[in-house]
């Protein structure tokens, strides 16, 4: 059995596990900023760099208790090195370099991205590829043809807001608290989603782009008035019926270009990571979408759809296995920098390799 540490701090969370072979996982644990976040409306990236930073010693400690397992036992270390937030990442990677130098341990970097993907992978000792993936989350709404574990090909995405990122927004506008998907996805289970008539931009046009502004928008027109200035007028059966209406909508898009993508390509599975994939709703269509057409649906369990370290183990058990090592150079490569969303026309450096 091969355990490998694996580290994620790209962005509000910071976490830590043992998984063992890619796919079991011994022990995880998570130390959270939402309640202080709260106060700020969403993530103020210097107050989390700070958390992670005081946090990642006690995690560490606590999967090892847990897995009652001493450090000799560990055979490699994984950590999210891109795509993030640049002083999130650095909090990870420079635990994961001290740890694998002081135990001369094989560091591995991994494409946080990539990681929702592997995230079937955990609890499933085998996963058919080639597979159509979906990543939806705060950050990032991509489509990928996955080759291999890690090996992924960028199909489409967003051309402006992530799903996540419109959960929060919307959630903002109809006056709920930070972070606005769960609660958007509580109140929806009593709403009418044919109540708010909302755009679903690019809705089959044949092309794999999303994008997610003109919705966000129009619900701000539909609670707040023509210019979006006024005070939030609906009472609590409005909400209920906007926030279903704008979860209907976020789900037929991303729905829609899942199956596109598949379709084009032939294959036989889909897969869905991300935080939005803890969505109930979004669940629930992806399992009518998957029986409609034959094809295996791989979803990891909500705890493993948002940000987690075990999805980090995962993705780092098949590099290390590939021989795709980090040297102790590491450094962090944020969004904009390396990703689907780096800026326009910047060129992204090599991932690194031992």
């Amino acid at each position: 059995m091969a355990v490998v540490l694996a580290l994620e701090t790209s962005c509000d969370d910071a976490c830590a596990a043992l998984v063992a072979d890619g796919h079991v996982v011994l022990a995880e644990d998570r130390a959270s900023q939402e309640d202080d976040l709260a106060s700020w409306g969403g993530v103020v990236p210097e107050i989390v760099a700070r958390g992670h930073i005081a946090a990642l010693p006690g995690l560490i400690e606590r999967v090892l208790q847990r897995a009652a397992m001493r450090p000799e036992a560990l055979a490699a270390v994984a950590v999210a090195a891109w795509p993030g937030l640049g002083g999130s990442l650095l909090s990870g990677v420079t635990a994961a370099k001290v740890i694998a130098l002081r135990r001369d341990l094989p560091l591995i970097a991994v494409d946080h991205i990539a990681a929702h993907l592997a995230a079937v992978h955990l609890g499933r000792p085998v996963v058919a590829y080639p597979l159509v993936g979906l990543v939806a989350s705060g950050g990032h709404s991509h489509l990928y043809l996955a080759h291999a574990p890690g090996e992924v090909e960028l199909l489409g995405g967003t051309i402006d807001d992530a799903a996540g990122e419109a959960f929060d927004k919307a959630a903002q506008i109809l006056g709920l608290p930070y972070p606005g998907g769960p609660q958007i996805d509580r109140l929806a289970e009593q709403g009418d989603p044919r109540a708010v008539p909302l755009p679903r931009s690019f809705l089959g046009d044949g092309t794999l782009r999303l994008s997610f502004a003109g919705l966000k928008t129009k619900l701000l027109y539909h609670a707040r008035g023509p210019y979006g200035r006024d005070p939030l007028g609906l009472d609590a059966r409005g909400i209920a019926d906007a926030c279903a209406s704008f979860q209907a909508a976020v789900t037929a898009v991303l729905c829609d270009k899942l199956e596109l993508a598949a379709q084009r390509h032939g294959v036989r599975a889909i897969a869905v990571g991300g935080g939005v994939a803890c969505n109930r709703g979004l669940r629930s269509a992806l399992v009518g979408l998957a029986a409609r057409h034959g094809w295996e649906l791989l979803l990891p369990e909500p705890r493993h759809c948002a940000d987690n370290a075990a999805m980090v183990g995962a993705l780092g058990y098949f590099r290390w296995q590939a021989g795709r090592l980090a040297g102790p150079d590491l450094a962090p490569l944020p969004t904009g920098v390396m990703g689907p969303r780096k800026a326009a026309g910047q060129l992204s450096r090599q991932e690194p390799v031992g």
